[in-house]
């Protein structure tokens, strides 16, 4: 019996330890791409997952007429961004950034890129940066050197509709790829190359958007969803969902539009800092008093 009651004990911490680590909202880091001039700089906020419209704005990245399309952490902790588009001409831009979290300046990482990346996205089971990119109706997969700023490609996404434009990207804590493609508002889910349909959006999506999988704690999807509204009004708020498919929240609005119509934030891209795992080994040497003096 005694033997028993401790493995209830430690069983029953474990799940609470768990339980508090999931019930957590996510600190979320964002590229607003919304600079005043339009072809400005791109500005890192954040903002807790719960209160969308109440983010900070850390600061600008120091990089003029970049669209960044890609943003996530790595496993230790350190920020990266990929160059997307020129905001002056809409045309492609490509290049890997290290971005300090602490004053949003980005940092060219290794050679300039030629290969432009709509997204990019850590994958903690490998850990390896992975980006996507649409050219001419095919969408396919690569991967990044954060060393050398180096992009590999690794090949074409099976799955996508044929008129297809992949937008926004994600990687849970099991691998599986998540990627929003524009032109049917649809989320699919994969393994590497092969997706299937996951959701439809409840929304017509459009521009520059972003999506992370908090993959260190409980697998909750973000998706920052821009869209037109009834016009000249637009959409841009925060959505939540399940990497099982069984559900997608439209959730709360970045804060008021501006004058013109346009919303206060765009995020071209979403990235949440990963945590520790709960220590089985902790939580045992904070229950060894407990148990021996019961066994007293």
């Amino acid at each position: 019996m005694r033997s028993d009651n401790r493995l209830l004990i430690i069983a029953a911490a474990s799940t609470l330890a768990l339980t508090a680590a999931a019930s957590r909202s996510a600190t979320v880091y964002a590229l607003n791409g919304l600079a005043r001039p339009l072809d400005g700089q791109d500005a890192l906020i954040r903002f807790d997952s719960s209160n969308p419209a109440g983010y900070t704005t850390i600061g600008t990245t120091g990089v003029n007429n970049i669209g960044f399309g890609g943003l996530d952490f790595d496993e230790s902790g350190n920020l990266w961004a990929y160059a997307s588009y020129f905001k002056n001409t809409g045309g492609a831009a490509a290049g890997l950034y290290k971005i300090n979290p602490a004053t949003g300046v980005a940092t060219a990482q290794g050679n300039p890129g030629l290969q432009s990346l709509q997204d990019i996205a850590w994958n903690p089971v490998d850990n390896t940066m992975y980006g996507i990119n649409s050219q001419n109706n095919v969408s396919r997969l690569y991967k990044i050197n954060l060393n050398s700023g180096v992009v590999s490609p690794v090949g074409i996404l099976q799955g996508l509709p044929t008129q297809q434009h992949v937008m926004s990207f994600a990687i849970d804590s099991t691998g599986s790829f998540f990627i929003h493609e524009m032109n049917s508002d649809r989320i699919y889910k994969g393994s590497t190359l092969s997706l299937s349909q996951l959701y439809q959006l409840p929304a017509d999506t459009n521009f520059s958007q972003g999506m992370t999988i908090d993959w260190s704690n409980g697998d909750t999807g973000y998706h920052a969803a821009v869209g037109y509204g009834v016009y000249p009004h637009y959409f841009s708020r925060l959505n939540t969902f399940s990497a099982d498919g069984s559900s997608y929240v439209e959730g709360a609005e970045f804060g008021p539009e501006l004058p013109d119509g346009l919303p206060p934030v765009e995020c071209g891209d979403l990235a949440i800092m990963p945590i520790p795992a709960p220590s089985t080994g902790l939580v045992l040497m904070g229950l060894a008093p407990m148990v021996m003096r019961r066994r007293r």
